[in-house]
């Protein structure tokens, strides 16, 4: 049984690391891809094992935690393979010895946090972007395509490079990622923004200094780099917004499904985002109906609040498995 305050919850995604204790709202512990390398995640996938152990061990000391003592949840990106839970387990049992073990998928933590047992949950990361179905508390549908915010800052710096070749061609990704977050947004009629920047009006003009003390002016390069996810997705002749509204009218319970799209994620967070996607939305609508989008609060730790107050329902953290039933279950295998 998972105790309030005592349980660590582990989210580890391809930007971050995020932990604490169950109950809390918010985590104790977040560590960035900017801190440490090897990052061991990319595109949502785990790409270095190795990595993975020493930053649980990084994270199991900030936590200042006895692993034997522990029971932990561990959320896990909807979709995960089998056989990366399999050695998941193995690497917390076996290296961390705790004692249980609980699995909870993101987007079901997700729409969890926003107070639903059903929706659509999309969920645009660093890496990725999930759009996952859920009825009645149980995944139906999950697609995963390769947008995220790693590709908003890589537009960015694009823009950057053309801009000043000479000075912005060598930006770390952290300046990138901060100059995009203190500056860039999301606009809700990008026509309008492009065409101020070409008639050099100052609305969107903003000097910036470098860490190097060097300064730059942004105009268009603050509207551009969120138009990402806007455009077709990688691998599809579809946006975001299309293949969402797919999924609504390819499911029986469409009508739920339409006012229940939960938008969490870490490159969620500029406020314009949500209406800029109902406004596409509207646009593929054409059987009607309302349509509406959930934004949870602190957007960047949804999943992870999600989780923290999932204890509360025993439907979920008694699907997890104790090291007495993991050692009969590796028994069994061999």
């Amino acid at each position: 049984m998972v105790k309030l305050g005592s349980t660590p919850v582990l989210d580890i995604g391809s930007f971050s690391v995020k932990a604490g204790f169950a109950g809390e709202s918010y985590p104790l512990v977040i560590v960035t891809n900017e801190q440490i390398n090897p990052w061991p995640i990319t595109r949502g996938k785990i790409t270095d094992w190795k990595a993975i152990e020493g930053l649980l061990m990084e994270v199991w000391v900030k936590l200042r935690v006895e692993s034997k003592e522990e029971e932990v949840i561990y959320i896990t990106p909807s979709g995960t393979p089998a056989t990366d839970r399999e050695k998941l387990e193995k690497l917390l049992f076996e290296t961390f010895n705790i004692r249980y073990l609980t699995f909870l998928p993101s987007c079901i933590c997700s729409l969890n946090a926003a107070g639903l047992k059903t929706g659509i949950v999309v969920d645009i990361g660093y890496g990725v972007t999930r759009i996952c179905t859920i009825i009645d508390g149980i995944e139906e549908k999950l697609l995963t395509v390769d947008l995220g915010g790693a590709d908003i800052d890589r537009r960015l710096k694009s823009e950057l490079k053309h801009r000043y070749p000479n000075i912005c061609a060598e930006l770390a990704q952290k300046q990138v990622r901060e100059l995009k977050e203190k500056h860039c947004f999301v606009s809700l009629i990008p026509e309008t923004e492009t065409a101020k920047a070409a008639a050099k009006k100052r609305y969107l003009n903003k000097e910036c200094v470098l860490q190097d003390g060097t300064s730059i002016t942004l105009d268009r390069e603050r509207a551009l780099p969120y138009e990402v996810l806007f455009e077709d997705v990688p691998g599809s002749n579809k946006t975001l917004a299309e293949l969402i509204h797919q999924a609504i009218q390819n499911n029986p319970r469409s009508k739920a499904l339409a006012v229940g799209i939960v938008l969490v994620g870490g490159s969620t967070v500029p406020h314009n985002i949500q209406f800029r996607l109902l406004a596409h939305l509207w646009g593929d609508n054409k059987e009607g109906g309302p349509l509406r989008i959930h934004c949870p609060p602190h957007r960047l730790y949804t999943t992870w609040s999600g989780a923290s107050i999932i204890y509360f329902d025993n439907d979920y953290v008694d699907r997890g498995i104790s090291y007495n039933e993991y050692c009969n279950k590796a028994k069994i295998t061999v």
